[in-house]
């Protein structure tokens, strides 16, 4: 059968290219705007704006506009769509898509689940001042106190200055390490100095009430520091660099090895077209651009050819930031160009694709989409199928994607080893897509390979039943349903006899997994994809007596593979997660058994949090006692930073900690050190020492 392939001429067949987000949405505020012809362009042909989305813990979303909205993981995967949009969400970032012609009003509201710990917050830049509402996200310190936080990382060491203003709270601020500790606490404004390359965390709290806020951050480098902005861009300009030992300098997660870069300041007067390519005879050049927060927007490694580097993004108003990195320590000479043309975005040609062979090449001149370089193709099936496509190259390593007409992410594959080449084989509905053929890194010509057999794809209606505290060995594959992503999905079901708080948990080491829980009606009520180990995933969850469903399938596209899932069952009243189980009194104790009903701690682990009221400095001897698993403690204040921590003081795997404090509220946090795989029974002591 041959594809029927779309290549009119016209609006419709040019577009598909990103723009960076217009701007951030708060958890709860409003952004309004024109979406007319100086806006960017989906596939289909219509006006677009995007925003970012940052939730710090799982909840409840509701996204209202006049015209039609998309919400997107990180991926670019459609998560729902509407004028209006309302539904369960996990922590994480997000991105809004408003979409059509004429006016608009997004507003947002969100409403955490409560007992929730608050881990993901936006990124905050060096030099930016940001408007927010005290309150809108719901996070709360352990004391009750509500917050907003931000996460700084710097470049170079200096100074940082953080100021708060707000006419409707008494502004308290906190700037906390990367340990949680507080490095200092002001009113309205505190100044400290930082590290290179260092995260930082921003807490925004009040002495009475909540309401609006406007946070402000400066930065000055020290005097020694070498890691210094190069020339700020704000036209087009030329300027020869080198990369040396004096650039700066980011670690590596997990190696611990540098990577040197210089970076340039950007500024956007008006709407256009960025363009900036870097060469190099001494080195690879990876070009990088970021938002104003620090959020990554574009990546180009070796689109140019020869190892060097370009990118091209329609950007709005606003200041950015360059990098260019080298790939080896010893860096070397550079030459950057940047070229900027203001106006209405710039189009994206789409292909033609044909059964068969295709062969093709990327190039600079090649269009810039979420998924880097790339050639787009437009392809209609004319009938429910199977569609098999591959991309080869010998020049550099292959990205293949398959997205809808509005350029939601449905499927990609990556070849990240230069070797196997990207294939994807999805059983799909007849409709419009967008087939993407890009590139991870590097550029020149690939072959596209495209088949396709037409059948029925039938719905998924049976489940398979899934017993409560027990387990279930399947082979996700051919003989599994089909999911709306046209790969393979196995559904079951299980029955709750009464209240009780779940753990799903989907374990396997050929399939990195997905899961998803649906209440008896189809409505989504969590979604999971790493939260136990890298590539399984876990949902935990108070459900109320009833039949539910649950998803287990791939996170992308896979091949299938054996893989377990299992339901966990406590029966009972909702537990408090991470909200204080008790108060620990002096000359006292406690028992308990660390699971999965407790509170899902920043390090992969579950906790039981206690408090502790001291009505005079008291030195205190706080132990945490376990066979079961290696005893870890951790000591906050009641806003929640870090006093103190440890794990091994009490003679073998146990936690003790012996200091003196201050008169005031404090709460235990007792776990293991371990990940979520460390659970058991814990006894846990609090005594006064005698001066």
């Amino acid at each position: 059968m041959r594809f029927l392939v779309a290549a009119t001429l016209g609006l419709s067949s040019l577009w598909g290219q990103t723009c960076a987000p217009a701007g951030r949405l708060l958890p709860a505020g409003t952004v309004a705007g024109t979406l007319d012809g100086a806006n960017c362009r989906l596939s289909d042909g219509t006006a677009y704006a995007a925003y970012r989305l940052d939730l710090p813990a799982r909840g409840q979303i509701r996204i209202d506009s006049g015209l039609s909205l998309v919400l997107r993981d990180q991926a670019g995967v459609k998560i729902a769509e509407g004028a209006s949009i309302n539904r369960a969400i996990e922590a994480g970032s997000y991105s809004v898509l408003v979409n059509g012609v004429g006016g608009y009003s997004i507003q947002t509201a969100f409403h955490i689940e409560p007992g929730m710990w608050c881990a993901n917050f936006p990124s905050f830049g060096l030099n930016q001042s940001v408007a927010g509402t005290l309150g809108a996200t719901g996070c709360a310190a352990p004391d009750g106190t509500p917050y907003e936080a931000y996460t700084l990382t710097t470049l170079g060491a200096g100074t940082l200055t953080v100021a708060i203003a707000s006419s409707d709270f008494t502004t308290r601020v906190t700037v906390r390490g990367s340990d949680g500790h507080a490095i200092q606490t002001g009113g309205s404004k505190v100044a400290i100095p930082v590290d290179a390359d260092s995260r930082y965390e921003i807490a925004v709290a009040s002495m009475d009430s909540t309401g609006a806020y406007q946070v402000t951050t400066s930065f000055e480098p020290a005097d020694t520091e070498t890691c210094r902005a190069q020339k700020t861009l704000s036209d087009s300009v030329s300027d020869s660099a080198s990369i040396t030992a004096g650039s700066c300098t980011v670690t590596l997660p997990g190696s611990g090895d540098l990577v040197y870069y210089d970076y340039y300041p950007l500024t956007v007067s008006s709407a256009g077209v960025a363009d900036v390519s870097v060469t190099s005879r001494e080195f690879n050049a990876t070009l990088t651009l970021l938002d104003e927060a620090g959020n990554s927007l574009a990546t180009d490694a070796g689109g140019a050819g020869g190892g060097n580097s370009d990118l091209r993004m329609q950007l709005a108003p606003g200041n950015y930031a360059l990098e260019v990195f080298s790939s080896v320590p010893s860096g070397g000479a550079y030459t950057l160009d940047y070229k900027f043309v203001p106006g209405a975005p710039q189009s994206c040609a789409l292909g033609a694709l044909n059964i068969g062979d295709a062969a093709g090449a990327l190039s600079a001149a090649s269009c810039r989409t979420a998924l880097g370089l790339a050639d787009l193709y437009t392809l209609v099936l004319p009938a429910a199928g199977t569609l098999d496509l591959a991309m080869n190259s010998g020049d550099f390593n292959t990205r293949l994607a398959i997205r809808d007409a509005k350029d939601n992410l449905i499927l990609n594959n990556d070849d990240v080893d230069g070797v196997t080449g990207s294939r994807i084989t999805a059983d799909l509905p007849a409709g419009t897509y967008i087939v993407a053929a890009a590139a991870t890194e590097g550029a020149g010509a690939y072959r596209l390979t495209a088949g396709f057999a037409a059948h029925d794809v039938p719905a998924c209606t049976t489940a398979q039943p899934l017993a409560v505290n027990g387990g279930y060995i399947q082979w996700l594959g051919p003989a599994s349903c089909r999911g709306s992503n046209g790969e393979p999905v196995d559904m079951y079901q299980f029955v709750l006899p009464s209240d009780a708080t779940v753990a799903l948990v989907m374990t396997s080491s050929q399939v990195d997994g997905h899961l998803e829980l649906f209440d008896q009606a189809g409505k989504l009520l969590r979604s999971d994809d790493n939260s136990y180990l890298i590539g399984d995933p876990l949902i935990v969850q108070y459900l109320a007596a009833g039949t539910y469903r649950l998803a287990a399938r791939a996170a992308s596209s896979s091949t299938g593979g054996l893989y377990r899932v299992d339901l966990l069952v406590v029966s009972g009243e909702r537990p408090p997660f991470c909200t204080s189980k008790g108060t620990l009194e002096l000359g006292g104790g406690t028992a308990g058994t660390i699971g999965f009903t407790g509170c899902q701690y920043l390090d992969a682990t579950f906790a039981d949090l206690y408090r502790i009221d001291l009505a005079a400095g008291t030195t205190i001897d706080l132990r945490l006692n376990s066979s079961a698993f290696d005893a870890y403690l951790v000591l906050l204040d009641a806003k929640g930073n870090v006093v103190d921590e440890d794990d091994d003081s009490g003679g073998n795997t146990n936690a003790r900690l012996l200091r003196p404090l201050p008169a005031g509220t404090y709460y235990v946090v007792a776990k293991p050190f371990g990940d979520y795989t460390s659970a058991g029974a814990y006894t846990l002591t609090l005594a006064e020492v005698s001066q």
